[in-house]
C-alpha cells in the first residue's frame, strides 16, 4: 500500500523542502554549497512573508517528505466602475518529484490552487506551461488563450 499524500498550505518548517523542490525543478549550473541552499530556503519564507495575501504555496507531504509544490501568485488588477477590487492569479512553480509522479499529486496541487482562487474570488487565473504539463492544466479547467502577448527583456 502506498503512503498517505496530504496536501496543505506550505509553512516556515517546509522552507527547506521547497528549496531543494525549487533547485531540482531549475538546477543550478553549479554545485551548491549547505550555507547556500540554507540562504536560499530563507529567502523563500521571507518571500512568502512579505506580502502572504499575495502567494499562496501548497506542498505534496509523504512521511513528513515535500515530495511536490505548487504555487499561486496573486496580483491586483486596476479597478473598473462597480469592481473596485479585482484579483488574477498566475500557477508558477508546480512540481513533483518524479518518483512520486503518476500518482495524481500534481492534479491535486492545481486543484487546491484553484480552490484558493476561487475563495479570494480571483476572476482569472494564468499558467504558462511547458507541453508535458499542458493536459494537466487543460483536465484542471485551463482553456488556450491565444491572444495572450508576451513581452520579454532582451537577454543581452
Amino acid at each position: 500500500m502506498e503512503p498517505e499524500v496530504e496536501i496543505r498550505v506550505a509553512t516556515p518548517a517546509d522552507a527547506a523542502g521547497l528549496a531543494e523542490l525549487k533547485l531540482a525543478m531549475s538546477p543550478p549550473d553549479a554545485p551548491l554549497a549547505d550555507w547556500e541552499r540554507a540562504l536560499f530556503a530563507h529567502d523563500l519564507v521571507s518571500w512568502i512573508a512579505v506580502d502572504p495575501d499575495s502567494r499562496v504555496c501548497l506542498v505534496a507531504v509523504i512521511d513528513d517528505q515535500v515530495v511536490g509544490m505548487a504555487w499561486l501568485v496573486v496580483f491586483s488588477r486596476a479597478p473598473n466602475i462597480g469592481a473596485l477590487r479585482r484579483l488574477t492569479g498566475d500557477v508558477q512553480s508546480v512540481f513533483v518529484r518524479p518518483e512520486f509522479r503518476g500518482r495524481g499529486i500534481a492534479s491535486r496541487l492545481v486543484d487546491g490552487l484553484l480552490d484558493a482562487a476561487r475563495a479570494r474570488d480571483i476572476g482569472r487565473v494564468s499558467v504558462s506551461s511547458n507541453a508535458a504539463g499542458a493536459s494537466l492544466y487543460r483536465r484542471a479547467g485551463f482553456e488556450e488563450a491565444p491572444l495572450l502577448l508576451e513581452w520579454r527583456a532582451d537577454s543581452d
